[in-house]
């Protein structure tokens, strides 16, 4: 257990996040700002501040209390916290190398 829960409201951002990812990938980790943000805060009718806030408070408790998890998950050791496309970055690729024909969510 990474340590971040579904009472973070980045925690269902981060879930449609993957879900979005897995109908195009590249172009969204690339352009987080300007496609993943703003997609997920259409569909959560939000704002995309809030959705990039979010899920960085979701990526610091995550930080805080289990970095040695989130390294594993990474396959490198990391000096800070990642950040929020580092994050679904690393997401992506272990969920996709884990469970390569079943990541559809």
């Amino acid at each position: 257990m990474l340590g971040g829960t579904p009472n973070y409201a980045g925690f269902r951002y981060v879930i449609y996040g993957l879900k979005l990812l897995s109908e195009n990938n590249e172009m969204r980790l690339q352009l987080v700002t300007k496609w993943l943000y703003p997609d997920i805060a259409k569909h959560y009718q939000t704002e995309w501040k809030t959705v990039e806030r979010d899920i960085r408070t979701l990526i610091g408790v995550i930080w805080k209390r289990n970095p040695i998890l989130l390294q594993y998950i990474a396959g490198y050791p990391m000096n800070h916290k990642p950040t929020v496309s580092q994050f679904f970055g690393i997401l992506w690729e272990y969920l996709s190398s884990s469970y390569p024909k079943t990541l559809i969510l």
